[in-house]
């Protein structure tokens, strides 16, 4: 489990960790929206109290725009550590609805996968390109030569991960 060193609780997120805590935080995002639906419904028809109810749909909908937010910021230094908060919270609101308990070990689970496999990623990207070049390994294997420049090698501020499409390509 040598991906479990690339995790971290602050700081900016590569490209790959951007994009598979995104996805995450998206999923959790519908996930809490509809559970606080589900929640103010069951409250409702057991009798329950109607302020308890709009108290666990208000709930539901604060944590889905928080980490709707959280995606945002993946961008950020403060993306991660909004992460790690929302995880956190969504625990804590085990204590108004069980059923997140199950929701927070899901997300949690897959919060973390993503955080290490995301560093795992480009840290293996970074490897590849120091080790073959600037080329793409399907553009090695279709005898593209390997010194040719690519938009990517032209370019400044592009990042080293991302795979560039060249013309000469089939």
């Amino acid at each position: 489990m040598s991906w479990l060193r690339h995790l971290h609780f602050s700081g900016v997120a590569g490209k790959f960790t951007q994009r598979l805590a995104s996805i995450v935080l998206i999923g959790f995002a519908m996930t809490l929206f509809f559970g606080g639906l589900a929640a103010r419904q069951l409250e409702l028809t057991d009798g329950g109290d109607t302020e308890r109810a709009n108290l666990l749909l208000t709930g539901g909908i604060v944590l889905a725009v928080l980490a709707i937010v959280a995606a945002g910021l993946l961008r950020t230094r403060w993306g991660i550590t909004l992460g790690w908060v929302l995880v956190g919270l969504s625990a804590l609101s085990m204590v108004l609805l069980p059923a997140m308990g199950i929701v927070a070990v899901i997300f949690g689970a897959l919060w973390i996968l993503a955080l290490g496999q995301g560093g795992s990623m480009e840290t293996l990207t970074r490897d590849w390109i120091a080790e073959h070049g600037n080329v793409h390994p399907d553009d090695r294997a279709h005898g593209v030569a390997e010194n040719r420049p690519t938009e990517r090698t032209v370019s400044r501020d592009s990042d080293p991960t991302e795979r560039t499409n060249s013309e000469d390509s089939p």
